[in-house]
C-alpha cells in the first residue's frame, strides 16, 4: 500500500508537470507564431511610430481579425498584441483596446520571451509573453505578444490525467490485493495456517532442538528430497558441513541412497527402523513419515549411532560365556578340594596323596576344546573354554587346530576376542542350523555331537591371523557379496547364520580400526564343508613370550614344545 501511494504520488506529479508544460508550450508556440505574422510586425511597427493616443483602427482592425480567428482556431483565452508602449491594439474586449495591459510587458519589451501564470482582466490564465520586432530590422522591439490559455484549461487536463492515473492505481491496487490474497492463501497452504510469528518461534525452537538433540536428524519433503540435517546427522553420515544457522543445514544432495530409499519405504502410519552401516558405523535409523490435517508434508530419519552399544554388548556376551565356563571350571575344582581336604580330615593321607598323584598325571581340569594346550595367552584361552562350553552344550564341538601357533600376548583383548568370538558365535549358528534342517532337535543336541567347528590362530611378530571353519550350510556365492552388509533389524527377526545380523558388520569395522580385515575365505570348506572366514589384526600382539611362560607356568612351555614336535613329525 505504501508502495502503490508512493508511485501513485511520484507519477501524478510528474503527470500534472506534463500536462503544464504542454499547456506552456502551445501559449509559447502560439505567441511566437503570431510574433513573427508579417501583418502584427507591420501593425505593430506603425502603431509605435505615432503618438501616444487612441489606437488608429486602420491599425488594429486587421490585427483583430487575425487574433479572432486565432483564438476561435486554437482555443486559446486571448491573443493581445500591444505596441512598444504596452498599449493593447487587440483584446477580446474591445473596450480595452487602447488601454494599457494590466501586467507587466517589460519582459517582452526587452526582447525576453516569458511564460508565467498570473491573473489579469479575463482571470487565471498560463500566458506566453513574445517581442515584435520591427519590420525594418530583426533588433528593434515594436510591442508584444501576449497569449493566454485558462487556468481551467490547464485543470481539466490535469483532472483528466489523474483520473487516468487515478484508475490505473485502483486496478493496480486491486490486482495488488487478488495477488495478497492469492498469496496469503498459498502461504496458509503450504505453512499449513502457521502464522509469521508462529514460524519465527518454530524457527528458533527447531534450531535450539537440532542442536540439543545427540541424534541424527533428517528431514525429507514428501516426494523424498533431503531438506534439513543437523551436525549430528552429518557427523554420523559423514557429509560435509554447511552452516545455514539455527543448527541446520539447508537441502543435502549427499544423504546415502539407504536412507533415502528408507524415507520412500516408510509406511504412513507407524515407523520403519533398521540396522544400516554407513562407512564405520553401525546406524539405527528411523524413517517416520509425518501429516497434517490428512496432508503428508514430508518426513523425519532419526539417526542414533549403535555403534559402541554392539560392540560392549558382544564383549559382554564374551566375558559372559568366560564367566560361565571358569563357573564350571572352579565347581569341578572345588570338587577335587573337598575329596582332599576329606582324606585329610580322615587321617587317610596316603590316599590323598594318590589322588593328587593321579589328578597329576590325568592332566588339568577337562576342557571342551580339543587342542586348546597349544594356546598360552590367557585372553584367548578362556575365550575358546567359554566358546567351546556354549558350543558343547548345543552339540557342537570346537577344535584348535594341531597348526596353531601363537606365542605372543594380547594386548588388545577387547576387540581381538569380539572378532574372534563373534566369528566362532557365527560358525555354532551356522552347525546348529544346518542340523535343525537335518532333523537334529531337543535332547539328540545335548546327547551327540553333530557339528565341528575348527579354529586356526597364528602369531605373526604383533600381528594375529584367525581362521574359523565349520561342517554348517556354508555360505552360496550369491550371498558372498552381501554377508558384511548391516541386516534388517525387527522385533521379531532372528540372527540369520553367519552373521548378516550385526556381527560381521562389527568384526570388519573393529578390523579395520586396526588397520587390519575380516573376509570370507571359502564359501564350502573343501575339508568341513562350512563356510571359512579368515581375519587379519596387525599390532593385537606383544612379542613378549617370556610373559606368556611366567604366566603358565612349565606346562604351557611343555605343551608349545609339544606343538613344536608334532609339526616336525
Amino acid at each position: 500500500m505504501v508502495t502503490l501511494a508512493l508511485v501513485t504520488g511520484v507519477f501524478a506529479w510528474m503527470g500534472g508537470r506534463s500536462v503544464t508544460e504542454v499547456t506552456e508550450t502551445k501559449a509559447l508556440a502560439t505567441a511566437r507564431t503570431l510574433a513573427i505574422d508579417p501583418e502584427v510586425r507591420k501593425g505593430s511597427t506603425e502603431a509605435s511610430a505615432q503618438p501616444a493616443g487612441e489606437a488608429d483602427e486602420a491599425i488594429t482592425t486587421p490585427l483583430l481579425e487575425i487574433t479572432d480567428d486565432l483564438r476561435a482556431s486554437s482555443g486559446i483565452v486571448f491573443a493581445v498584441i500591444t505596441d512598444d508602449r504596452g498599449i493593447r491594439l487587440t483584446h477580446p474586449d474591445r473596450d480595452n483596446i487602447g488601454k494599457r495591459v494590466s501586467t507587466s510587458p517589460d519582459e517582452a519589451l526587452a526582447g525576453r520571451e516569458s511564460v508565467t501564470h498570473e491573473r489579469g482582466t479575463l482571470g487565471e490564465t498560463v500566458r506566453a509573453k513574445v517581442p515584435i520586432y520591427s519590420t525594418a530590422d530583426d533588433t528593434t522591439v515594436v510591442g508584444e505578444v501576449s497569449v493566454g490559455i485558462h487556468a481551467s484549461v490547464l485543470d481539466a487536463d490535469l483532472r483528466r490525467e489523474f483520473l487516468v492515473l487515478g484508475s490505473v492505481a485502483v486496478l493496480a491496487l486491486a490486482i495488488g490485493v487478488i495477488a495478497s490474497l492469492a498469496l496469503g492463501r498459498r502461504l496458509r497452504r503450504e505453512t499449513l495456517g502457521v502464522g509469521p510469528e508462529e514460524l519465527a518461534e518454530m524457527a528458533r525452537d527447531q534450531g535450539a532442538v537440532l542442536r540439543g538433540l545427540d541424534d541424527g536428524v533428517l528431514a525429507f519433503s514428501s516426494s523424498g528430497v533431503p531438506t534439513l540435517t543437523n551436525s549430528t546427522a552429518e557427523q554420523l553420515l559423514g557429509i560435509a558441513h554447511v552452516d545455514t544457522g539455527g543448527g541446520a543445514t539447508s537441502s543435502r544432495a549427499d544423504v546415502p541412497e539407504v536412507i533415502r530409499d528408507m524415507m520412500l519405504e516408510a509406511p504412513d502410519h507407524g515407523a520403519l527402523r533398521r540396522r544400516v552401516t554407513v562407512g564405520d558405523r553401525i546406524l539405527l535409523a528411523t524413517a517416520v513419515r509425518v501429516s497434517r490435517d490428512g496432508v503428508s508434508v514430508g518426513g523425519v530419519v532419526t539417526l542414533r549411532d549403535e555403534t559402541q552399544v554392539l560392540t560392549m554388548a558382544r564383549q559382554l556376551e564374551s566375558v559372559t560365556s568366560m564367566a560361565r565356563a571358569l563357573r564350571t571350571q572352579r565347581h569341578e575344582f572345588a570338587n577335587r578340594l573337598h575329596t582332599v581336604l576329606g582324606l585329610v580330615d580322615t587321617g587317610a593321607t596316603d590316599e590323598a596323596r594318590n589322588y593328587l598323584a593321579t589328578i597329576l598325571r590325568t592332566g588339568p581340569i577337562t576342557t571342551p576344546v580339543e587342542g586348546i594346550e597349544v594356546i598360552t595367552d590367557p585372553y584367548l584361552r578362556a575365550l575358546l573354554e567359554a566358546k567351546g562350553t556354549t558350543a558343547a552344550e548345543v552339540g557342537v564341538s570346537l577344535a584348535v587346530t594341531p597348526d596353531s601357533l601363537v606365542l605372543g600376548r594380547v594386548n588388545e583383548p577387547e576387540d581381538v576376542t569380539l572378532i574372534l568370538g563373534n566369528l566362532i558365535d557365527n560358525a555354532v549358528r551356522a552347525v546348529v542350523t544346518k542340523a535343525s534342517g537335518d532333523g537334529a532337535e531337543g535332547a539328540e543336541r545335548a546327547a551327540e555331537v553333530f557339528g565341528r567347528v575348527e579354529v586356526t590362530l597364528l602369531g605373526s611378530g604383533p600381528e594375529l591371523h584367525a581362521v574359523v571353519t565349520d561342517t554348517g550350510g556354508g555360505v552360496d556365492d550369491a550371498d558372498a557379496e552381501y554377508i558384511f552388509d548391516e541386516g534388517t533389524s525387527s522385533a521379531n527377526d532372528l540372527d540369520p547364520e553367519h552373521g548378516h545380523g550385526i556381527g560381521l558388520a562389527l568384526c570388519r569395522r573393529t578390523a579395520r580400526r586396526h588397520g587390519g580385515r575380516v573376509w570370507l575365505l571359502a564359501g564350502h570348506d573343501p575339508e568341513l564343508g562350512g563356510a571359512g572366514f579368515a581375519a587379519r589384526l596387525p599390532d593385537v600382539l606383544s612379542d613378549d613370550a617370556e610373559d606368556a611362560d611366567d604366566t603358565f607356568g612349565s606346562d604351557d612351555s611343555s605343551a608349545r614344545e609339544r606343538h613344536t614336535d608334532d609339526k616336525e613329525r
